[in-house]
């Protein structure tokens, strides 16, 4: 419901230039936010944070401003919550990104042993990757919801070797990359 109260201002939230777009959309997708909106609401959490607390600076420098206090203490006081505010999401992005890839990449040795497993004893690479992300879940949720969108994917009837390739590039993970690119090359699946 929040996410359709922002469709009304969408053409103000969202970037208007598509490079800048795919980019924010890339990174979001990387940090684990796949959602239709999620560019709409990080614009609006940049906004609205950077207002809100701009205006907190105002206040804050309005209260207790002295006549000696000087503009540039002023200034700083009243800019420094905002800018803060409006890069706030940004960072929060880019560490949710780092520790998800972390994640994935501490996760990817033993998911890659359990799918061998699986495939030595008999199953496709369909039901492996299902046994994979069920059994990792546990200790890796970010690897197994990445192993659970391809096996979807695959039931949905999408192109093995595109869903693999989708799979390396939502990670971000140079090895999970590669594992991709050495098993749609291969085309054992």
């Amino acid at each position: 419901a929040a996410n359709d109260k922002l469709d009304r201002f969408a053409e103000y939230l969202e970037p208007k230039d598509e490079e800048e777009f795919s980019a924010i959309r890339e990174q979001l997708i990387h940090a684990g936010y796949r959602s239709r909106s999620a560019v709409r609401t990080f614009y609006f959490a940049q906004f609205s944070l950077g207002l809100g607390l701009l205006a907190l600076g105002v206040i804050y420098t309005l209260l207790t401003g002295d006549e000696e206090q000087g503009a540039t203490r002023a200034a700083i006081t009243t800019l420094v919550p905002g800018l803060a505010g409006y890069y706030l999401p940004r960072y929060w992005v880019n560490k949710r990104i780092e520790a998800r890839q972390k994640e994935i990449q501490e996760g990817f040795p033993d998911s890659l042993d359990l799918m061998l497993v699986c495939v030595e004893a008999g199953q496709g690479l369909d039901q492996a990757i299902i046994r994979v992300a069920d059994e990792i879940r546990a200790g890796f949720p970010a690897l197994a919801e990445e192993f659970e969108m391809v096996a979807w994917e695959i039931k949905a009837g999408k192109d093995k070797a595109t869903v693999l390739r989708d799979m390396g590039n939502r990670s971000g993970v140079p090895d999970v990359a590669s594992f991709v690119t050495v098993l749609i090359q291969s085309q054992t699946f």
